[in-house]
């Protein structure tokens, strides 16, 4: 398991002094009516969330982070906080929507009981949807495809070694669409959080009454690392055409409980070569495992089988291509949150097709495609 990834956050609540005819005087410590109070949203990004130090020990590939850009996750550069006011029962009945630059906004919330989130929005990829209760939030992407054509399945060399056995018949059936790969979301819940208009409950500090809250804002897509070691190799393979995908991994997640969806769908990566160390590497953001909370272990426990398999695309050097499928069920849910994956694989189990010549490239793994259309609603 990797180590815990998180965002450290404070929120503060300013309430403002009060200046009367000419005259300052000291604020009101017991103010008994609703008042108007001031966030001020701070954030800083644990460094663990950037690039995690055990990663860094498993990591082999030569990875080039000037031309393929960073391993870990990139800062978040704006936010949203959603603020859900309760009414009597309990229940929400409004629901405001604060956007800022950075790591700090102003923003007037009232005294009451509110549910609040706080998530990023700097991606390209991400979709957000909300039901009509303001109970749900929930982010998701796109499909583009119905799914991945299927592919020679073949074992790893730990697979071999261990004595297990394929999958009856040579070919994988690839269930599930392929969607657009997420980017970096991190989010942070704080239900049931009273703003009172008694500043005993708040600190004064700085002319100003603060009211403290902390929270820790976490990740909610996942990055998985391969890298694969080709054995017996002999410069036979020499990169990628077509990429990769990674199959079975949740299409979103709620970001009020953290839970995934429970269906599944594909999600494509670029795969490039070490040739000095014989290596495949690659890099795909997902939004975990379907059908769980990715944080808590009794709740990965329960969640529905895979399977997953990393299909990847091998290019010759005589210029042929080939599909081929690796199971991977076992690496996944022993990383719910991310990490990286090493795999073995015999270039003598899918050698090149010395009678083909060309062919591959980005359609080599995905088939079947159709333009979506419909509605959603997108919190901006």
């Amino acid at each position: 398991m990797t180590r815990k990834k998180h965002i450290l956050l404070r929120i503060a609540v300013a309430a403002a002094l009060i200046a009367m005819a000419g005259c300052t005087i000291e604020p009101v410590l017991h103010l008994r009516k609703a008042i108007a109070t001031k966030i001020a949203l701070s954030t800083r990004v644990n460094v663990d969330v950037m690039w995690q130090i055990d990663w860094q020990t498993q990591w082999e590939f030569n990875w080039d982070v000037s031309a393929l850009g960073p391993v870990g996750y990139r800062l978040p550069s704006s936010m949203l906080m959603h603020v859900f006011t309760q009414g009597e029962d309990g229940k929400p009945i409004s629901h405001t929507v604060h956007n800022f630059v950075g790591d700090n906004a102003q923003v007037d919330v009232f005294v009451g009981t509110h549910n609040i989130l706080f998530h990023n929005n700097d991606s390209e990829a991400l979709l957000f949807r909300q039901d009509n209760e303001f109970s749900n939030i929930e982010s998701y992407t796109r499909k583009i495809a119905n799914g991945l054509k299927s592919a020679t399945q073949i074992q790893t060399l730990q697979q071999k070694t261990a004595g297990l056995t394929k999958a009856d018949g040579d070919q994988t059936d690839i269930e599930g669409p392929v969607n657009l790969t997420p980017e970096g979301l991190f989010t942070l819940y704080k239900p049931d959080q009273v703003i009172t208009d008694n500043l005993d409950d708040y600190v004064y500090e700085d002319g100003k009454y603060v009211l403290k809250l902390e929270g820790e804002l976490h990740p909610a897509t996942f990055i998985y690392l391969f890298q694969i070691k080709l054995a017996n190799n002999d410069d036979r393979v020499v990169g990628s055409n077509g990429g990769a995908a990674l199959t079975g991994m949740s299409q979103g997640v709620n970001l009020m409980t953290g839970k995934t969806w429970d269906i599944s769908a594909s999600y494509l990566m670029d795969v490039y070569m070490d040739k000095a160390q014989n290596m495949l590497g690659a890099r795909v953001m997902t939004f975990g495992i379907p059908g769980c909370d990715p944080y808590d272990a009794t709740s990965v426990a329960s969640a529905p089988d895979g399977p997953h398999y990393l299909v990847i695309n091998v290019t010759y050097v005589n210029g042929s291509s080939r599909n081929i499928s690796i199971p991977v069920t076992d690496e996944i849910r022993a990383l719910p949150t991310g990490g990286v994956i090493t795999l073995e694989i015999d270039v003598d189990d899918f050698p090149p097709d010395e009678s083909a010549g060309g062919g591959g490239g980005f359609n080599a793994l995905v088939g079947d495609w159709e333009q979506e259309e419909g509605s959603t609603t997108i919190i901006n």
